[in-house]
């Protein structure tokens, strides 16, 4: 099991712009191509990116499947003019 993590900051003035993209466009966009986003957190203060989404992808075949696809491609380029720091980290989840 993989852990995904999408992390970025939202370009000061592309806020609200940023937010609804993100509801409307990118999370239902990665649903389509089999990613659900679990969680989301934002940062009121610090050094850490302003918001950090998360979900799980059960290997890496699969993660790699849906974030070199074309749709992908198609959902960060409509996110990117709105935020800096745009980030996918993917972290191996321990076993129990």
């Amino acid at each position: 099991m993989l852990k995904v993590l999408i992390s970025y900051d939202m370009l000061p003035g592309k806020e609200q712009e940023c937010q609804e993209y993100f509801v409307n466009i990118l999370a239902p966009g990665l649903a389509k191509i089999g990613f659900r986003i679990s969680d989301v957190l934002y940062t009121m203060w610090g050094e850490s990116p302003q918001i950090l989404s998360g979900g799980l992808v059960d290997d890496m075949p699969e993660a790699q499947k849906i974030f070199l696809s074309s749709p992908w491609t198609k959902l960060v380029d409509g996110i990117t003019p709105l935020t800096e720091n745009f980030r996918v980290r993917f972290l191996q989840m321990e076993e129990n």
